[in-house]
């Protein structure tokens, strides 16, 4: 049930709900768990502006509540129901916005290795929009760090899922699966650079590694990998050291 809005929120009860057997249950708790967030959010903002009359309605969320939520919403992104999913992605940029960086390291790990798993390719889409969120909403001071943790592991998944063979095409389920996760990649990449490109040592440090697996898909029979390859340099020339 949905509280007033100067009330403070019970995340001990809204984290429960969010396992109930009921998935009519778990999207009414996500959904006011993303309510309260933004109420925490908003309330984070007003402390930065020392607003002491807006500090004093809602409760600072404690690092052990705030792994519990963090955790909870990842479940969430792998639920059985398409509308608990959609809250938790929609969750997860509100919560990004307030957790410590230990957590958007965490959430950055996770969303990117469900991805990139191929028994998940059902779940692909959610997670793709997860991590284009997550590298989207992060603060700016933590772009190096997120850059840290998802550029390798990206250019990986290129380079593992890569097909370029002329006379190849995804006819098989597991072709399909591969050819996913590098559009997947590539997409995510390119948000990544766009964002922190000419900021983050991290992706400085991988500008050779990912122009040369990025080439590679040029090469790539189907050309919707090879249209997402040519966006990804296209975004690397404009940040790549000479």
């Amino acid at each position: 049930m949905s509280r007033g809005s100067n009330s403070a929120p019970n995340y001990n009860d809204l984290l429960k709900k969010t396992e109930h057997y009921d998935k009519d249950e778990r999207y009414m708790a996500i959904s006011d768990l993303c309510e309260a967030l933004k109420r925490n959010a908003a309330h984070a903002n007003s402390e930065n502006n020392n607003n002491a009359a807006a500090s004093s309605s809602t409760p600072q969320i404690d690092s052990q509540t705030e792994r519990r939520i963090c955790s909870a919403v990842l479940s969430l992104l792998d639920d059985s129901s398409n509308d608990v999913q959609t809250v938790a992605v929609k969750t997860l940029g509100v919560l990004l916005m307030t957790v410590q960086e230990e957590q958007v390291n965490e959430i950055a790990d996770r969303i990117c290795g469900l991805m990139l798993d191929p028994s998940k390719s059902a779940l692909r889409d959610v997670y793709a929009i997860g991590l284009k969120t997550l590298v989207e909403t992060v603060p700016d001071s933590m772009g190096n760090a997120v850059s840290h943790h998802l550029i390798g592991r990206l250019i990986d998944g290129v380079h593992t899922n890569s097909n370029t063979s002329p006379s190849s095409s995804p006819s098989s389920g597991d072709d399909k699966n591969s050819e996913e996760i590098v559009l997947a990649c590539l997409n995510v990449l390119t948000d990544l650079l766009t964002r922190f490109g000419s900021s983050s040592n991290s992706i400085t440090m991988q500008h050779e590694p990912l122009l040369n697996v990025s080439l590679l898909q040029l090469g790539s029979p189907r050309p919707i990998v090879r249209k997402r390859a040519g966006t990804t340099i296209s975004v690397l020339a404009t940040v790549m050291s000479d």
